[in-house]
């Protein structure tokens, strides 16, 4: 496995992805239908929604990471159809496509939304989740990518292909233009209910392509899924204290302490050996005994 072919790859996950693969030895080709801010390797404009054209860039290339898509849940119907009609087509052509060539690994964007997002007139059956805990989509943006879980398995038994969903955190960059950036973190502080969307949840984008190139070479067959999630939320109260303030009677298991991330991802550490390596204390260069937590 030597080529990579990064759908998405202008973006700031998808651009993360690429810059880890080249840094490994690995070859890349970016699919993408933006220019990115810097040219990494080649790059191949591309309307994931035009299968020809996703067809002809995909040549010669070993593996696939599909990143492309529109990553903001929507907000209501408009918003649904559009990440049904984007999200959805594209993602199958991306997966025909390898199939097509001859690909044998996939690696795709998945997202934490399945379990609940934006959890605002329901709530979580219990803390952590994982993935044990069944699909519970919200919107048209996480319905689409409940889809794509469905549609990885059956192309996994029918092509006898691998594929490898990760179930993003909300990605966050260490830069202070970026829209979802660390240093946005304090100014989260004084409203516990703010991030309560996707349970306070996070990852860095560097261990989001950490995630991914140890998905391409982790041997695996067939179709799996994985939650990648920072180890504990980006708020400075106890996961206890979030959960008894903001979501009352939510059942908080066993084995949660501090700041424990609400997504489980014990799995990802068994079978990828993923754990994530920043937090946002280190990011923002702050001491364990800056932070005050709520006991």
């Amino acid at each position: 496995m030597k080529r990579i072919c990064v759908t998405g790859g202008s973006g700031g996950a998808g651009d993360a992805v690429i810059q880890d693969l080249l840094i490994k030895g690995y070859e890349c080709a970016n699919l993408d239908i933006k220019s990115p801010r810097e040219k990494r390797c080649q790059f191949i404009e591309t309307d994931m929604c035009d299968y020809p054209a996703v067809f002809a860039g995909m040549e010669s290339c070993d593996a696939l990471v599909h990143f492309a898509g529109n990553p903001h849940p929507d907000d209501d119907h408009w918003g649904a159809a559009d990440r049904s009609a984007n999200n959805t087509v594209s993602l199958f052509n991306a997966f025909n496509a390898a199939q097509a060539h001859g690909i044998k690994r996939v690696v795709w964007a998945s997202s934490e939304t399945i379990f609940g997002f934006p959890f605002e007139t329901n709530r979580p059956p219990h803390i952590p989740l994982d993935e044990l805990d069944p699909p519970n989509p919200q919107n048209g943006y996480a319905i689409s990518k409940a889809i794509s879980e469905n549609i990885a398995e059956l192309m996994a038994k029918l092509y006898g292909m691998t594929f490898v969903g990760l179930r993003l955190s909300n990605v966050l960059y260490d830069d202070v233009e970026a829209i979802p950036s660390f240093q946005k973190i304090p100014g989260y502080w004084d409203d516990v209910g703010h991030r309560k969307f996707n349970l306070w949840g996070y990852i860095d984008s560097r261990d989001v392509a950490r995630a991914v190139r140890l998905s391409l070479e982790t041997p695996l067959k067939g179709a799996h899924v994985f939650s990648i999630a920072a180890k504990d939320t980006l708020m400075k109260q106890s996961t206890r204290e979030l959960v008894d303030t903001v979501m009352p009677g939510v059942e908080v298991r066993a084995g949660i302490r501090g700041r424990d991330a609400m997504l489980n991802c014990s799995k990802a550490k068994v079978m990828l050996g993923f754990e994530p390596e920043f937090t946002w204390q280190n990011v923002l260069g702050l001491n364990e005994d800056e932070i005050e937590v709520a006991s």
